[in-house]
């Protein structure tokens, strides 16, 4: 593919730049709390669908200003919930529906880098579940508010977090998050090891996981990374399936140039310098598993 130029875009909710090879994303909503908007889910799906297959990019970092009143306050409601459904949606019935939320949660649990997030301000309903739940680290502000209110706004659970949210925290703590609707700080029991590290300054959030961002660009091979996150999504219902799985991923990565630059950098004890890329390096095994399509299909009437 051509390399895209992420400034000429025409992208309204998100400002992207290329830092070297980390992506950072950027809210650009922040007189309206960056609140939730089909703008802003177009945005993102079309931004890291680029980053899922520009080599340049090795990790995406998505955050906002933190001087913002949130990172994000939930779904732009202003207008009631029939803001959110399309035209489609209401012409054509229930079953063409996707949710919006959703569709972000998608593009960035299946974009192959590395994807952190920066939560330097308060985070409601989709600000949580298809901002964060998806991505691989999560830097946060201790004094962010943090909230999944579904049931308490007359929804059920979205954007997948009620997939997403079990598997990342276990099923009772879940429970308790969604089923409460209440709002935590990130010390809370409830919301032990979802967050990488938390910082007592708005300001720090955003630096240190920019930080953290070069320093697995430069020391990890992007084809292992590829890998390893769907082994972790993607992998058998069995150990002795994954076992199947995890040899393949051994002997087809262990063949290839990252492989042998890593045994050789550690044994000449230097930094590694890692050249595969997705684009002609990753495995025609990939993908190993059927991705159920989720494009809504138009009926007749």
């Amino acid at each position: 593919m051509s390399l895209p130029d992420y400034g000429g875009q025409g992208w309204q909710d998100i400002v992207v730049t290329l830092d070297g090879p980390v992506a950072v994303v950027k809210l650009n909503r922040t007189k309206q709390r960056n609140t939730f908007t089909t703008q802003l889910q177009q945005d993102l799906v079309a931004a890291y669908g680029l980053f899922n297959l520009d080599d340049r990019v090795r990790a995406v970092v998505l955050t906002a200003e933190h001087t913002a009143p949130a990172f994000c306050s939930g779904a732009d409601i202003s207008s009631g919930w029939d803001g959110l459904w399309s035209k489609d949606d209401r012409e054509q019935g229930q079953h063409t529906h996707r949710d919006i939320g959703g569709k972000a949660t998608l593009a960035i649990f299946r974009c192959r880098k590395i994807t952190i997030v920066a939560v330097n301000g308060h985070a409601v309903g989709v600000g949580v579940s298809a901002l964060q739940l998806p991505c691989d680290f999560r830097f946060i502000w201790a004094g962010a508010k943090f909230a999944l209110p579904f049931i308490r706004r007359g929804i059920a659970a979205e954007a997948a977090s009620g997939y997403l949210l079990p598997r990342l925290l276990g099923y009772s703590r879940a429970v308790g998050i969604l089923l409460s609707g209440s709002t935590y700080s990130p010390d809370s029991p409830l919301l032990q090891g979802l967050y990488h590290a938390t910082f007592p300054n708005r300001e720090d959030v955003f630096p240190a996981a920019l930080a953290f961002a070069h320093e697995l660009a430069a020391n990890t091979s992007q084809t292992g990374v590829a890998w390893t996150k769907a082994l972790l999504w993607r992998g058998a219902d069995s150990i002795e399936g994954q076992h199947i799985i995890d040899s393949r991923g051994m002997i087809d990565l262990g063949t290839r140039g990252d492989a042998r630059e890593g045994a050789l950098a550690f044994k000449e004890r230097r930094p590694v310098k890692f050249q595969d890329v997705l684009s002609k390096d990753l495995s025609d095994f990939v993908p190993w598993w059927t991705e159920l399509d989720v494009q809504r299909r138009r009926t007749k009437l």
